[in-house]
């Protein structure tokens, strides 16, 4: 890969919690992988922000000033998710496919978001791989 074209990650809700809490069981790998992130120009769709800015996580003020800090980033982008909402809410809301492979909203959107030829990603943040390993595989997308 050139040096010139900057890497481009995903991130997912549960990377930002481990970050974010030292009470999380991921807090550890989650502040190694830190240095690796911020090298990078990394994705935030607007329902992994909304999703990390639940309540529990907003009565925790230090918690959100940190959040808003990696926000105000330069290689912070806040991706639109427009196009993936309505194929993301029928993926959810699919009773027909079995229990094991159910997935969240956000989850559904990030999955789209990996799979649109579109949109280069080279790596996911998360700690929940099985639910993103099929379309990374697919894509060629690393798991971090």
């Amino acid at each position: 890969m050139s040096l010139n074209i900057p890497r481009t990650a995903l991130v997912d809700t549960g990377y930002w919690y481990a970050l974010l809490d030292n009470r999380d069981q991921h807090h550890t790998d989650a502040v190694n992988k830190s240095q690796t992130l911020l090298r990078l120009r990394y994705l935030i769709p607007w329902p992994v922000m909304y999703e990390t800015l639940c309540t529990r996580f907003t009565r925790r003020p230090l918690a959100v000033r940190q959040f808003e800090a990696i926000l105000k980033t330069p290689n912070a982008i806040r991706l639109d998710d427009n196009k993936y909402r309505d194929a993301a809410l029928t993926i959810t809301l699919d009773t027909t496919k079995p229990h094991p492979n159910t997935i969240s909203a956000v989850d559904s959107v990030l999955r789209l978001v990996l799979d649109d030829p579109a949109t280069r990603i080279d790596c996911i943040f998360t700690f929940n791989p099985g639910d993103f390993r099929d379309v990374c595989l697919r894509r060629n997308v690393q798991m971090l």
